[in-house]
């Protein structure tokens, strides 16, 4: 923790203690005795009236506080759950800085609303992936800093459902996490177009000298989505709705169980998912999709014969 830091972290402590010891100070911030006097005469200087008790410790003279942050219960509810999250879906230095704001917007609270906000977040967990993402990842690191510097990148891809490995240059723009992965967005010199990187299928990734302009980002037309209908039996059909797939669009009751729709890219993407439903699931249409069922049943028949 730098200085600027420490001190304004100091402030905060005594701003929510009656009373604080040096040592206690020293212990918290893992710095010298020496360092807390030095930080507390840096305090006083800039104006802070700051006593010291002799034996006892500091605090702030009577009628100085701080500014509130002016947050409602809602907002301070907001944040607090929100950090506690990242805590917890999170790993690398990013979590230390998370309890820290965590602190820090405890503190500032008024004293009306914070017990009502610690009393509520006390109650509200959460159960997250196993694996955390890694915001210290050397790739992730890489890419921040070639977007904040507009530096090419050079990376050797292997796309979706394909073996072959492509090399390409790219200029990437932004970084996106979701279903569990995290994705870069960029212009690919190779293809003339802005594309979106899932990081998994990145096998190497380089950071050149060059450095690029950022391009206007001309959006692609949605291609049209598949429709897929898949008629499940009624004793499966409440566990079907708690794992439902991403792409589901709406569902229908008939007399012989429930047919369910989805508008998906790629058959590929639900392929797997209406697989692991055995013969509960019966795809209706389309006949493409229908097929890659019938034929990878089949296989899976042949293996176990």
């Amino acid at each position: 923790m730098n200085r600027i830091d420490r001190l304004f972290a100091i402030l905060l402590a005594l701003q929510k203690s009656k009373r604080i010891r040096s040592q206690d100070l020293a212990d918290k911030f893992e710095v010298s005795k020496r360092t807390i006097y030095r930080d507390i005469l840096a305090l006083t200087e800039s104006g802070v009236p700051v006593v010291s008790l002799p034996g006892e410790g500091y605090e702030l003279m009577p009628g100085y506080y701080l500014p509130p942050i002016n947050f409602t219960e809602t907002e301070a509810v907001a944040l607090m759950l929100g950090t506690e999250l990242l805590k917890q879906q999170a790993s690398g230095s990013v979590t230390i800085g998370a309890k820290q704001a965590i602190d820090k917007i405890s503190a500032a609270l008024p004293k009306n609303i914070r017990p009502k906000v610690e009393a509520l977040t006390g109650i509200i967990g959460f159960m997250t992936v196993k694996d955390r993402f890694n915001l210290d990842d050397p790739r992730l690191m890489t890419l921040q800093k070639a977007i904040e510097e507009k530096r090419i990148v050079q990376i050797h891809y292997h796309g979706y459902e394909r073996d072959k490995q492509t090399k390409r240059t790219i200029e990437p723009t932004r970084l996106y996490y979701a279903m569990g992965e995290w994705y870069v967005e960029a212009f690919c010199r190779l293809r003339s177009e802005h594309r979106i990187f899932r990081l998994s299928r990145i096998d190497t990734l380089s950071p050149g000298t060059e450095r690029f302009s950022v391009k206007p980002h001309k959006r692609q037309p949605f291609e049209k989505p598949i429709t897929v209908r898949i008629r499940f039996d009624r004793k499966i059909s409440r566990w079907v709705r708690e794992r439902q797939h991403y792409t589901f669009h709406a569902e229908q009751e008939r007399r012989n169980g429930v047919v369910m729709q989805y508008r998906v890219r790629r058959l590929g993407d639900i392929m797997p998912w209406t697989l692991s439903w055995g013969s509960g699931a019966e795809v209706l249409e389309p006949k493409e999709l229908r097929e890659m069922v019938r034929s990878e049943a089949e296989k899976v028949a042949n293996m176990l014969t």
